[in-house]
């Protein structure tokens, strides 16, 4: 994998910015800091990856007893517990079609329209499910379990051989999958949601699905190993650097745009990354700042013709971040001779995308606005495993350079709790008063 930073160099906003001439006093620091693990109860996600091969191969071989024994496979989780395994299933096989050892779908919301009508296409006696949640308490996705539960008793079918539950050890979700004889794969406690999918969060569907887990794993070692040097060639750290130097200048909005559909759903979880980690209202001093970088979701060349003009002509805010794959499976050569468009005969596609792909880096670069690349060689496990690992540890680097904790999440647990208190939970009386007195204000127009 390779960070491109030259159009960072010369702009105007990083005046008389070189990367090798980064602080390598504060990089050491910050670096010692995460994986001498310093400054949080929750890098566990840093030793994840240190998979003992027995284990691995056991995770593998009951992932070869589910494909054999049924076609479907679904997974019930929201967030971290299911954008990790979402983003690979499309990189790997929804984007170019390619035949799956098992049909797996990926269940992240609960609107019944799309919930309720999967459910009813499948054909339950050949379909294993899922259950993700670290908590165990998560309300969607135990209202997504409860469902599944009141259909496989509907028909009949016991819930042990169609269950799977991925949890927290000894949490009620646990205890219940285990008096209910569910398979249960345990979640670490030092492993936030938005950091777990190389845990067995992603890895046991990822093995289910057929991907090789081994590969993801060394992939993300890879990153591990670069994410602690202490110079410029530690690619996260460098890119942490730019987007915190880039904040600082008021640059409050992240782009991020790959120039690859199948690395389409990666502007998912990136940005569940970037936002959950970096939004918060406190520093570590406990002073009130505000602070966060929007991530912008955008992918080439679609967005060329839908979002480049606010960026070129509109707020000067915005830094952006593209992800290009060097090698593609297929391609073509425009080779159909068209009167008017012969320019464009007997190039390939790719060539095109290249092109187009060049063409917006020069567009902003001429206009001054900040862009940099990541480059990976081609899409397969290790690569990708490389990058989402690359991801964690940008975004690890950039709380540290904003003085932050970037492993809670009080603003999302704010919401949980009014969402229970909605639904009459004990104990949270004055959040259902003050539910109650804001559904009062509500005012609607329109027809």
């Amino acid at each position: 994998m390779k960070l491109e930073v030259s159009k960072i160099e010369s702009c105007s906003v990083f005046k008389n910015f070189k990367i090798e001439k980064i602080s390598k006093v504060q990089q050491k620091k910050i670096v010692n800091n995460i994986f001498l693990k310093k400054i949080s109860d929750m890098l566990g996600w840093l030793d994840v990856i240190d998979v003992r091969e027995e284990n691995l191969n056991n995770i593998e071989k009951f992932a070869c007893q589910i494909r054999k024994k049924y076609k479907n496979f679904v997974v019930l989780g929201i967030g971290g517990s299911a954008l990790g395994v979402k983003t690979l299933k499309h990189a790997f096989f929804d984007s170019i079609h390619k035949k799956e050892k098992i049909k797996t779908f990926v269940c992240d919301n609960i609107d019944s329209d799309g919930f309720i009508s999967l459910l009813d296409a499948l054909d339950l006696k050949k379909t294993i499910f899922n259950v993700i949640t670290k908590s165990g308490s998560t309300s969607e996705t135990l209202a997504q379990m409860s469902v599944v539960l009141k259909l496989l008793s509907d028909k009949k079918i016991k819930a042990d051989k169609h269950i799977i539950v991925t949890t927290t050890k000894d949490n009620d979700l646990y205890q219940f999958a285990i008096k209910n004889n569910f398979k249960v794969f345990d979640i670490p406690k030092d492993v936030g949601g938005r950091f777990s999918v190389f845990s067995n969060v992603g890895i046991v569907p990822c093995a289910i699905m057929g991907l090789n887990i081994k590969e993801l794993l060394s992939g993300a070692k890879m990153a591990r190993e670069n994410a602690k040097k202490y110079d410029y060639t530690n690619i996260s750290y460098t890119s942490a650097y730019i987007n915190y130097k880039a904040l600082e200048k008021g640059f409050t909005n992240l782009v991020f745009m790959p120039y690859s559909d199948r690395l389409m759903l990666v502007s998912d979880y990136f940005a569940q990354l970037w936002a959950e980690s970096l939004g918060k209202k406190f520093n570590r001093s406990g002073e009130e700042i505000f602070s966060g970088q929007t991530p912008i979701k955008a992918l080439g060349v679609t967005d060329q013709h839908s979002q480049l003009q606010l960026y070129t002509e509109g707020p000067r805010d915005k830094i952006f971040m593209f992800l290009k794959v060097q090698e593609k499976i297929f391609d073509f050569t425009l080779d159909y001779d068209i009167p008017f468009m012969k320019k464009l005969n007997n190039i390939e596609l790719s060539t095109l995308l290249n092109s187009e792909f060049f063409a917006t880096r020069l567009s902003l670069s001429s206009l001054d606005i900040p862009n940099y690349s990541i480059i990976i060689d081609k899409i397969d496990e290790k690569n990708m495993g490389s990058l989402l690992f690359y991801l964690q540890m940008t975004t690890a680097f950039m709380g540290e350079m904003m003085e932050i904790d970037a492993y809670n999440q009080n603003g999302v647990e704010q919401s949980k709790v009014y969402t229970k208190a909605s639904l009459g939970f004990e104990g949270l009386n004055e959040q259902k008063r003050l539910i109650e007195d804001f559904r009062k204000t509500q005012k609607l127009i329109g027809y």
